[in-house]
């Protein structure tokens, strides 16, 4: 089967959506021929190979800044109708992951061409966001989203309260879930922290102190500042966040505002400084308010680090609560609190997390997993 993948953006390119495609596409070419059809970015050729995967660039500008509730960046690809109707009458399957950039003119000319259209759904629609981008986010899914999915032959979606939240009611075609994988050999119990103990020490981390990490682009439906708000009733401990984001500056004042001691890890870190990065934390916290997947979440508990996630969209699907960790109601610092709390004073219970947590990263999170889910998802398409 010849597959062609449409996404904004592509290796070398850091993002979940990227991240995805980059191990499912390696892992699908080994049975298909994969092609990537993204925007040319500065520093990339136009068209190369990567794992396997046909990479094809159509010529694009990237606009870094835009209007909320727009996340930045947006690739402007003036040759992408001409690029997909060549590249579409080469394959048998176009599969597009970002239904936003590509909407009626992509899918209609896919249609036209007879050829089958899939999507992946890597967002759930907006909800507990912010008045803007709920209501942009909805009236986009309720008119032309819908409109693009009803015409795909097949939705996939990272989790089942994604798909189930954002599908047309009515849709009549093929669907599956594909949960996003973690590299459970790179993030694994036996990393050593040590390195960034000492880092954090020497910025102020106090001897017997315990690390609350949290690892999250810095936006509202991200909810650290529910988790700043939490470290008020959390003993003995320090909040590290990594992760940047717009709302770095008012994040660094909240903490100071409520005496919150916090250390705001910027810099862009390879995936091996994160696994120790993960490896000197105590807890790992996602405290979302809105969340398809929870990538980080498997990627801690592969690590064997108990994890504490409200219980909001794709989350439930990663943790069983008092299983494998711990779920607190979203927007509730108090009980956010009081989950971190419990994990940190019952060494039992912690272990028995971290254990869990580890076995259901290491077993059901795996990239050959999801890849498995598009296998039969396109099975289901014959």
């Amino acid at each position: 089967m010849k597959l062609l993948m449409l996404n904004p953006f592509f290796y070398p390119y850091q993002g979940g959506t990227e991240k995805h495609l980059l191990e499912v596409g390696e892992r699908l070419a080994k049975k298909h021929e994969v092609t990537v059809l993204t925007a040319k970015i500065k520093g990339t050729a136009q068209r190369e190979k990567i794992r396997g995967v046909n990479v094809y660039r159509t010529q694009a500008w990237r606009v870094q800044k835009a209007p909320h509730p727009i996340p930045p960046p947006i690739p402007i690809m003036p040759r992408l109708l001409s690029d997909l109707r060549k590249l579409a009458q080469e394959n048998d399957v176009v599969h597009v992951h970002n239904r936003f950039v590509y909407g009626l003119n992509e899918t209609s000319l896919v249609k036209k061409l007879d050829r089958k259209l899939c999507l992946t759904l890597h967002n759930a629609r907006p909800k507990g966001i912010d008045f803007a981008t709920d209501f942009w986010g909805q009236a986009y899914d309720r008119s032309i989203g819908r409109i693009v999915m009803n015409r795909c032959d097949g939705v996939l979606a990272v989790s089942k309260a994604t798909l189930e939240s954002t599908l047309p009611k009515k849709y009549e075609g093929v669907t599956g879930i594909a949960y996003n994988g973690v590299d459970s050999k790179l993030f694994n119990p036996k990393n050593d922290g040590a390195e960034w103990r000492a880092r954090l020490t020497q910025q102020g981390l106090e001897e017997g102190e315990r690390i609350i990490l949290t690892n999250a682009r810095l936006v509202k439906q991200k909810g650290i500042v529910d988790l700043i708000d939490a470290m008020h009733f959390v003993r003995n401990a320090r909040l590290v966040v990594f992760g940047r984001g717009p709302l770095l500056k008012k994040l660094q004042n909240r903490a100071k505002k409520k005496k919150v001691s916090a250390f705001f890890v910027t810099e862009r870190l390879s995936d091996e400084s994160l696994a120790r990065l993960y490896a000197a934390s105590d807890v790992f916290v996602l405290p979302s308010l809105w969340e398809p997947f929870g990538m980080v979440l498997a990627e801690a508990m592969a690590a064997g680090k108990p994890a504490v996630g409200t219980r909001i969209g794709g989350i439930p699907e990663i943790i069983q609560n008092n299983k494998n960790g711990l779920l607190a109601p979203p927007h509730d610092p108090r009980e956010l609190a009081h989950a971190i709390n419990r994990v940190l004073d019952d060494d039992k219970l912690a272990r028995r997390l971290a254990r869990a947590g580890r076995k259901t990263a290491a077993k059901k999170f795996t990239w050959d997993n999801c890849t498995l889910a598009y296998e039969k998802f396109y099975r289901q398409l014959e």
